[in-house]
């Protein structure tokens, strides 16, 4: 007989067996599930992730890809300067400028030799090499030759005529005779000058020894040098108040007043005068002019005016000197009345090349070239390179040494250079050099930098291009 007991036994166990095991097969059940789910998300999280990045570089492809086709921009190219044509069939020259010759006592002692003769030649060391490297060299002489042994520095120069054996040897061509200091040796010594200069094979201009020889030309000297021909000019402020009257024709002077006021500019005579050099149809046209004041290292309004005068009236070149220190120079751009266009060039004070001064800067000066070129088939010509090399008088005694002379001019890049090669020249210290630097400063700063030689010079058919 089944009992109650054993039917209640029966169906627990039927819906109930090993009921432990069961809840645990049931957690595994729920922690698989979840842990599907997880791997699930992680997934599809991944995919997500991986989706994005293929997206980013897909981006990054496609803008490498553009930027790859697309051309980078570019600056606005500068404009090709304009450079000047050189002529097919042309000739060429260099034009020597120096500055003025101030014949102190000092030299003189300089000069002399022990049997009494004179010999100037080594006082102008320093310019050898920049005047013989030209085709024509001139510069001006503030002295005289008069029939006298007695020779004389400052205020009346009378030299021995050796100095013109002197200038031809180092080179000089031609030397302007019109200065303050030309009636020095009076109406004889005037004439006597130009004698001895024509003995020793140079060319003059600025004073005479008639009216007929002034009347000649209007007093222009012409020279052709290799195929270029220049009309030289030449006039001076005054003659220190020494009177020409009688024989106004010996010297050419600029003032109407010019034993008193200063203030009256002949313009009458230099426009007579420059209208005879234009009818001369020289290539070019070069005007030497003693004016200014005394130890300025700036032009005077005067000097402008009168310059901006004589280029109108067709002056290609002005030389300036008188001052006794260096004065600027500079380019200038000149319309004439029928619309050429020239490029002139000027120099309002060359200052000494040799004397025996010593206030600031009357040691200082320059040698220049000036190259001119003509076009043989057109006959035109210009203005090329033009350059110069800084010059020092030098005065051995302010340094304390003795290296066999006293006075001498340096050509200052050679002496730096020199010295920076071993070569002391037997005199360069550390307080020679650092003058002579300084020397170089100053000149560069009276004169500028652009014609400086150490700066390449100045082509001035090329500045005309770009200016």
């Amino acid at each position: 007989m089944i009992e109650a007991a054993d039917i209640n036994l029966r169906v627990s166990s039927e819906y109930n067996i090993f009921p432990a095991e069961r809840k645990i097969n049931m957690k595994q059940i729920g922690q698989s599930i979840l842990g599907v789910v997880l791997v699930a998300l992680i997934a599809l999280l991944g995919l997500i992730v991986l989706r994005s990045y293929q997206e980013t570089q897909r981006q990054a492809e496609e803008e490498l890809r553009q930027e790859q086709q697309t051309p980078a921009p570019t600056s606005t190219p500068e404009p090709t300067p304009e450079v000047v044509e050189e002529p097919e069939n042309f000739v060429e020259i260099k034009l020597g400028v120096c500055g003025d010759i101030v014949v102190h006592s000092g030299l003189n002692a300089e000069a002399q030799q022990e049997d009494g003769s004179y010999n100037y030649t080594s006082i102008f060391s320093g310019v050898w090499d920049a005047v013989s490297e030209t085709d024509y060299a001139i510069c001006t002489m503030e002295t005289t030759f008069p029939e006298t042994v007695e020779y004389t520095g400052y205020p009346m120069f009378k030299s021995p005529t050796e100095l013109a054996t002197s200038l031809k040897t180092v080179g000089f061509d031609m030397v302007n005779t019109a200065s303050n200091h030309s009636v020095d040796g009076l109406k004889a010594g005037i004439f006597r000058t130009l004698d001895i200069l024509e003995l020793n094979g140079l060319d003059h201009v600025g004073t005479y020894r008639s009216q007929e020889e002034r009347d000649a030309n209007n007093g222009i000297l012409v020279k052709d040098i290799n195929g270029i021909s220049i009309a030289f000019l030449s006039y001076t402020y005054g003659t220190n108040a020494i009177p020409v009257t009688g024989f106004e024709y010996a010297v050419n002077i600029f003032y109407n007043d010019y034993l008193n006021t200063l203030s009256d500019i002949n313009y009458d005579l230099l426009r007579e005068d420059m209208a005879a050099a234009r009818a001369l149809n020289t290539d070019l046209i070069l005007v030497q002019m003693h004016w200014g004041l005394e130890y300025e290292t700036s032009p005077k309004p005067y000097q402008i005016e009168l310059s901006d005068f004589l280029f109108r009236e067709g002056a290609d070149i002005i030389i300036g000197g008188h001052p006794h220190v260096p004065q600027p120079m500079e380019l200038r751009k000149v319309t004439d009345e029928d619309g050429t266009e020239r490029t002139c060039f000027i120099v309002y004070s060359m200052g000494n090349l040799v004397s025996c001064m010593d206030d600031r800067y009357t040691d200082l000066t320059v040698a220049l070239n000036i190259g001119i070129q003509k076009n043989i088939d057109t006959g035109e010509t210009v203005l090329r390179q033009i350059q110069y090399y800084p010059v020092k008088m030098m005065d051995m005694l302010d340094y304390g040494v003795d290296p066999g002379y006293r006075y001498a001019t340096w050509n200052l890049y050679s002496a730096i250079s020199g010295y920076e090669n071993g070569n002391d020249l037997g005199v360069i210290n550390d307080v020679v050099l650092a003058d002579i630097k300084e020397a170089v400063e100053d000149i560069r700063g009276i004169m500028g930098t652009e014609f400086d030689y150490a700066y390449g010079g100045v082509d001035a058919a090329q500045w005309a291009l770009e200016n």
